[in-house]
């Protein structure tokens, strides 16, 4: 009888149970219908580790623990009730508790007759191949996990990753490369890179990946798209199945390392005293504008007159435009520059088109495709506006972040560089000022260092003392050591304390200081302390003055005065002397003479009646000559007229006098109201001088005429005397060595009162007495009349 495919006959069993054992590695085992076991094959007692002699006439269901992996126990039976047979995946439980896993095979077993005497089960140890697949799921799943994690970690990153495959096509894109080069990962992976994004992979970066992929190295590089106007920086490793990438957008740092650059370049151009601001400054707009393409800058400063600009630097704007603006005033309305300088504050005008600023030279900015202007003012330490900064663009634009601190950011550069270029010429006039006031003056300027101890000597410093520039001359211990060693303590003492007590006055010393030739000079040194803004002591400022030679020659000027007090002492005795040799001269001569005839005329009266009265008439008439003779004395030596009758009066009487003799005519011509306006002690001295030359002029002259003036100039704050005969005259330079005593005491007189007399003479052409004498209340300082030329004529100082 035919058998179905869910069971097996009588017949089959009892040749499996002959043959397999020997053959069949498969675990076979039977029971009956009631779950005896009846078959247990070898492969069974090894799997089960129950001999068969335990294992038969067993409960299947008791000595084997067993579960379904895919199903449930209901499901088999049902499906081995329909259709006579189940295959499937069972889970054998050993009683240590270990899981086996089986492929199973469940049939009835049948008779010759059809009839079901029992159960065959054969099971398939698949535990290796099951626990293997596990391992290999979980893997999978692990590795699932992983590449999830991977990408969303790559996804999460803030570089631009992607891979490629050995074709260099892209495997994996992920989201900040999308965001980067707006392409989708659908759009890129599959793709060959270099095809797809030429801008991202250009024939040099290419050349850089097949060197990383076949040489299996890391490769790094920068590359900057024109275009773009974008950095990019990309690091390339290789792998096993191609190449993997990181890159990110480094534009940013790009610029602002370029900016670094070109402020450290444009800050050691300033500092080239050589280089002017203009030529500065355009190389920094120029870099700026490399920098950051369509951005023109512009630099206008403001005018002297502080209401105009002016056009400083704008190598990227047309010339014509530049040249327009320049001059234009500022205003609360007058652009962008304009309005900055006014306002003191940045202007951001995004549209010159509709911006009410440009109302006055929009038409002039559109002409030249200018659409957005940001301008910002430059502004010094004062708060004064020196000029502005702007950067124009050809599109309408407001500023993006970065944009506003860079323009904020060369601004102020610019500031530091206008601020600084003008401080410079500042201090280059006053240092030219400085070193042309050391070389106009003959003192040795000085400035030390108080923090360094070292000195800057001015020219008159080498002039002075004959060194030569050199490094030792800076210190101060050169300058201690060649300070007389008698003057040094007292000199360093006083010098040091001074600046211990920060004293703000004038440090003023004299001291012997060593020349390079080893002579001493004395010298006045004074000097001032210079002080920080907080209170320190910065420096010393000061001159050194050679006064050597001045204080020789004050003491030559004291021994002239002194020589020249004693001539003037000796002149007075020997005039004093002179009136008194002549006053003796005339009591002996003339008074006594007659005193003497006087006595012999009474003696004789008192012996001779006769004669008596005659005798005492005589003597009476002699003493009335020796009173007038005494008169005569007594108003030569100090006239009474002088302080009764005035100067003017006393020469007229003394003129008067002078011509009763019939001797000589004389003329007296005053000017001016000397009596009030001169002291009596002038007045006395005029009149001696007058009475010594009229007195010169009648015993040596042989003069027939004498002219004396007397002019009161109070203009010229003096008094002109002069007194001219028609006598024989004589040499003044011969007379200049052996003055008379005439002449000195005339000099002498006019000296005690800042005087000067002049003499024109020569032989037969008469004499000119000139006395020309400061007014009492004049100024001490010696005017220029008093000089030997005053009058123009040719002149002899007696």
């Amino acid at each position: 009888m035919e058998q179905g495919p869910g069971s097996l006959s009588s017949a089959g069993q009892i040749d499996i149970q002959a043959g397999l054992d020997k053959y069949v590695s498969d675990i076979i085992v039977a029971t009956d219908l009631q779950d005896k076991i009846i078959y247990w094959n070898k492969a069974a007692e090894k799997f089960y580790g129950i001999p068969v002699g335990q294992a038969v006439g067993q409960p299947f269901r008791s000595l084997i623990q067993y579960e379904f992996s895919e199903t449930t126990g209901e499901e088999v039976e049902r499906s081995f009730r329909e259709k006579g047979f189940w295959d499937g995946e069972t889970i054998n439980v050993s009683t240590t508790g270990k899981k086996s896993y089986l492929i199973s095979s469940i049939r009835y077993i049948r008779d010759e007759q059809e009839k079901i005497t029992g159960i065959m089960v054969v099971n398939k140890d698949i535990t290796e191949n099951k626990l293997a697949q596990q391992e290999r799921q979980l893997a999978e799943a692990q590795l699932r996990a992983y590449s999830e994690q991977i990408t969303n970690i790559l996804d999460s990153i803030t570089d631009g990753f992607f891979v490629l495959d050995r074709n260099f096509r892209v495997a994996l894109w992920n989201h900040e490369a999308e965001r980067i080069t707006r392409l989708s990962a659908t759009e890129m992976v599959g793709q060959a890179i270099r095809e797809k994004l030429p801008e991202l992979v250009d024939i040099d970066t290419y050349r850089s990946f097949q060197k990383a992929f076949s040489k299996k190295m890391t490769v790094t590089l920068e590359q900057y798209n024109d275009r773009s106007d974008r950095w990019l920086e990309m690091s390339v490793y290789p792998s096993e199945q191609g190449l993997f990438a990181y890159f990110k957008d480094v534009t940013i740092r790009k610029k602002q390392e370029a900016m670094l650059a070109l402020e450290k370049k444009v800050l050691e151009q300033n500092s080239n005293k050589k280089t002017s601001l203009k030529v500065i400054l355009n190389n920094f707009l120029k870099g700026i504008e490399k920098i950051f393409p369509g951005m023109y800058c512009s630099v206008l400063t403001l005018d002297e007159d502080g209401i105009s600009v002016r056009h400083l630097a704008a190598p990227g704007l047309p010339t014509i435009y530049a040249h327009a603006i320049d001059g234009l005033p500022i205003g609360s309305e007058a652009g962008s520059c304009g309005t900055a300088m006014y306002r003191k504050e940045k202007v951001i005008v995004s549209d010159i088109e509709t911006d009410p600023l440009w109302a006055g030279a929009r038409d002039l900015a559109l002409k030249f495709g200018l659409r957005a202007c940001w301008s910002f003012p430059v502004v010094n330490a004062g708060g004064e506006v020196m000029a502005a900064f702007a950067v124009y663009y050809n599109a309408a634009k407001s500023p993006t972040p970065l944009e506003l601190d860079i323009v904020e950011r060369a601004a102020s550069l610019v500031t530091t560089i206008i601020e600084n270029k003008r401080a410079e010429k500042e201090l280059s006039i006053s240092n030219e000022r400085y070193m042309l006031a050391t070389k106009a003056t003959n003192d040795a300027i000085w400035d030390r260092d108080l923090h360094t101890g070292l000195y800057f000597w001015g020219e008159g410093f080498y002039h002075l003392f004959g060194y030569k520039p050199a490094p030792k001359i800076r210190t101060r211990k050169f300058w201690e050591m060649h300070v007389h060693p008698d003057d040094r303590v007292r000199v360093l003492k006083n010098i040091d304390r001074f600046m211990r007590r920060k004293d703000k006055g004038l440090w003023l010393e004299e001291y012997r200081f060593k020349k390079a030739d080893g002579r001493y000079a004395l010298i006045s040194d004074k000097g001032f302390l210079v002080f920080g803004k907080d209170g320190r002591l910065m420096r010393m400022v000061g001159s050194m003055q050679d006064i050597t030679e001045k204080r020789e020659m004050e003491k030559r000027l004291l021994k002239r005065e002194l020589n020249k007090q004693k001539i003037i002492a000796q002149a007075m005795v020997d005039a004093q002397e002179k009136e008194r040799a002549e006053i003796g001269k005339e009591l002996h001569d003339n008074i006594n003479q007659i005193l003497s005839t006087t006595k012999l005329y009474l003696e004789l009266a008192k012996n001779d009646n006769k004669e008596r009265m005659n005798l005492i008439a005589r003597s009476a008439e002699n003493i009335h000559e020796a009173i007038h003779e005494i008169r005569n004395i007594s108003r030569s030596l100090v006239p009474a007229s002088i302080g009764d009758l005035g100067l003017l009066d006393s020469i007229s009487d003394l003129v008067e006098s002078v011509r009763t003799t019939r001797a000589i005519h004389v003329e007296f011509y005053p000017v001016g109201k000397f009596d009030e306006k001169i002291s009596d002690k002038e007045k006395l001295m005029l009149f001696r001088i007058i009475q010594e030359q009229v007195n010169n002029v009648l015993k040596h002259s042989g003069a027939k005429n004498l002219i004396i003036e007397l002019l009161l100039e109070e203009t010229e704050n003096r008094i002109e005397l002069n007194i001219t005969d028609d006598g024989k005259g004589f040499d003044p330079e011969k007379v200049k060595g052996k003055k008379g005593l005439g002449l000195s005491n005339i000099m002498s007189r006019a000296d005690l009162f800042g005087g000067k007399v002049m003499i024109k003479s020569s032989p037969g052409r008469g004499c000119q007495l000139r006395v020309l004498v400061p007014i009492q209340d004049a100024p001490a300082d010696t005017p220029p009349w008093l000089s030997p030329a005053a009058d123009g004529k040719a002149q002899h100082n007696l």
